[in-house]
């Protein structure tokens, strides 16, 4: 048949496009902290919901993948109706995301080409499609390697990420990162633990090895071919950078080597006892060995570049600017961290984001209420209020 069979799968058209797109032609690349709440709301019920009604995890979620329709038709004007309200029940609580007529926006979850909704998946090991954007990779994959789970985590994971790029603006994290590289020793390290074809077991990481060399292969001669990605390297040494080093290292005897690693390389050392440790004065006026006993091995970049890009306290004026946004909103730091969170039961569920203090003022009540001339929608399907 010369004609053939074709598929075509009808998509609704949104208005604004992709959400990264949409910031980053907003004047200075920004949007407003409370817009990015109301966003963030949005992108949290949309990932509830498809949990919920149909056991989907994602494995993709950021902000190229959440699309902005109006939340009105052509005919509504801003002269009939200055704010649209948009109402979402939750349990015994509405929240209400009122917004000026013209920014009335709704984030819609798209590209599910890497989704999964078999409930038979959740708790078992990790697989190579798990691996989607690299660069947004969860850092228990990373650490856990072959013990690493399947779930919701990944998609939690990635809303943080996507939080962060809602209050940064400007680009996602990786490129206001893109001059932070995995230092030397560190790499060195991860290189042994990531790529050694020798593992198995406990401790084995097979499958970040497959995603590392996937582009490498050997020919008919026997010789290798390809370039492995360093992508994973940059990746988990960004999030320590940006997040921290966790106090709790979870999961220690899964992922004890590049637990070891990451301790050797970037955190400071206690002092060693005098006792214990005898040196000569010559040592004792070498500052390089005072390092060597005293610091991570790449201590001096992990703190250099923290003192730029840590969420905490880095200097970088647009990590600066979230910082300060997320600090002034009641909630906004803490949420965002238990997003981030290494340990992935110890992340926050979607439903865990909009129950939080960051969503309380969005909860209907004096001083949230609907008001005359609003443009109201209401989704209550979730709502157990009359």
């Amino acid at each position: 048949d010369q004609h053939g069979l074709f598929q075509y799968i009808r998509m609704e058209l949104c208005k604004y496009g992709d959400v990264e797109e949409f910031i980053r032609k907003e004047p200075g690349a920004l949007i407003s902290p409370e817009e990015a709440r109301h966003l963030l709301f949005q992108m949290a019920y949309s990932l509830h919901v498809a949990g919920d009604r149909f056991g989907l995890k994602h494995y993709d979620v950021k902000l190229l993948n959440f699309f902005l329709q109006s939340g009105n038709e052509s005919d509504i004007t801003e002269d009939q109706h200055p704010f649209t309200v948009l109402r979402y029940g939750l349990g015994s609580h509405v929240f209400n995301l009122r917004m000026p007529t013209s920014r009335a926006l709704v984030a819609k979850l798209a590209d599910f080409g890497t989704a999964n909704i078999r409930a038979d998946s959740d708790g078992q090991p990790v697989m190579l499609n798990n691996f989607t954007t690299l660069e947004n990779t969860p850092p228990d994959f990373l650490i856990l390697g072959d013990a690493a789970v399947q779930g919701y985590g990944h998609d939690c994971f990635g809303l943080g990420l996507c939080m962060l790029h809602l209050f940064t603006g400007d680009s996602p994290y990786e490129e206001i990162l893109e001059s932070v590289r995995c230092p030397p020793n560190l790499k060195k390290k991860l290189k042994r633990i990531w790529e050694s074809n020798c593992n198995r077991g406990i401790g084995a990481y097979t499958v970040v090895r497959s995603v590392i060399t996937l582009d490498v292969w050997e020919d008919e001669d026997g010789n290798i071919e390809g370039e492995v990605d360093e992508t994973l390297y940059d990746t988990l040494y960004r999030y320590l950078v940006l997040f921290g080093v966790p106090e709790h290292k979870f999961q220690w005897k899964e992922g004890s080597k590049v637990w070891s690693a990451i301790s050797t390389c970037l955190e400071t050392m206690k002092e060693k006892s005098p006792n214990k440790v005898r040196r000569s004065k010559r040592a004792n006026n070498n500052k390089e060995t005072k390092n060597n006993n005293n610091m991570g091995l790449d201590a001096l970049q992990f703190k250099a570049d923290c003192d730029l890009f840590s969420l905490r306290h880095g200097k970088d004026k647009r990590i600066a600017r979230a910082r300060q946004n997320l600090e002034r909103m009641e909630g906004g730091m803490e949420l965002l961290f238990s997003l981030i969170s290494f340990d992935p039961n110890n992340r926050a569920s979607a439903l865990d984001v909009m129950n939080s203090s960051f969503m309380e003022a969005l909860r209907e009540g004096e001083k949230t209420t609907v008001q005359n001339g609003d443009k109201v929608y209401s989704y209550m399907s979730y709502s157990v209020v009359q």
